[in-house]
């Protein structure tokens, strides 16, 4: 969609388009014993600067003089968003994936295999979504899940964190977070104002290639999400998906593409 047809939503606030989901689960991250504890030490320690060092001295910092197509991207989805344009960085992985962390200094990271599988209205949908987070103040409690991962990585108990991150406090996290991504992808869909080119990045990012995109049916796909959420299913089924999502980082994807169909053709 061309830029000049996108109208930019001035001074839209989070609240506008935040998922009940994501309000629903920030609310009960919040109650867990230990959370505050962890968001005071955060703080403290400022450990998104050591994320900055980290990519600043291994990825690609994207500027208009350096991978210029993908910085203007970045520039038309933060006027559609009203945001100010933050720091991106390109790493190179085949992995597609993109993430955004910082508070007082919001960082979006973009993974090559995004670039190479999505086209550019795609690749500003997945800006708009990370821009969603950052708008939503996601950035805080991700940057806490980013830090459980180094932690365990690196020995948190050595390091003094590792009391920080309960059991109850990691599983009120994962929730959390696959529940922020409901209110992301409707930032997206804000972002490109076409729910169908965000329904087309998450058709790509759950099985696509450019070699065989041709080939993938939208409505087949769509009946996936019936087929694992039919009106009725079982005790025994129901326990299943249980312990399927319980540790994902992300909704189940069919379900959130179906969503972000759903909610783009409501008169919200």
């Amino acid at each position: 969609m061309a830029t000049s047809a996108r109208v930019p939503l001035v001074q839209i606030a989070p609240e506008a388009y935040r998922h009940p989901h994501d309000q629903q689960a920030t609310r009960a991250l919040r109650s867990v014993p230990g959370f505050e504890k962890a968001i005071a030490f955060l703080s403290r320690h400022s450990f998104e600067r050591f994320l900055y060092h980290e990519y600043c001295a291994s990825a690609v910092k994207v500027t208009p003089r350096q991978c210029g197509s993908i910085h203007r991207l970045l520039e038309e989805a933060c006027e559609t968003l009203d945001l100010p344009v933050p720091s991106l960085f390109l790493a190179q992985t085949p992995i597609a994936n993109a993430f955004a962390f910082g508070r007082e200094t919001p960082t979006l990271v973009l993974q090559t295999g995004l670039v190479e599988l999505l086209d550019d209205d795609e690749l500003r949908a997945v800006l708009a979504h990370e821009l969603g987070h950052v708008h939503c103040g996601h950035s805080v409690y991700r940057l806490m899940w980013l830090l459980l991962v180094l932690a365990s990585r690196f020995g948190g108990g050595q390091a003094g964190v590792g009391d920080l991150f309960s059991m109850p406090l990691q599983l009120a996290l994962l929730e959390w977070m696959r529940k922020a991504e409901f209110s992301a992808d409707r930032a997206a869909i804000l972002g490109v104002q076409d729910p169908e080119v965000v329904f087309s990045a998450l058709f790509k990012l759950t099985g696509g290639s450019p070699k065989i995109f041709s080939q993938m049916d939208r409505e087949e796909y769509l009946r996936q999400a019936e087929h694992y959420a039919p009106p009725s299913e079982s005790r025994l089924d129901r326990f299943y998906k249980m312990m399927l999502e319980t540790e994902k980082t992300h909704p189940i994807p069919v379900l959130r593409a179906r969503e972000v169909l759903l909610w783009g053709e409501s008169d919200a």
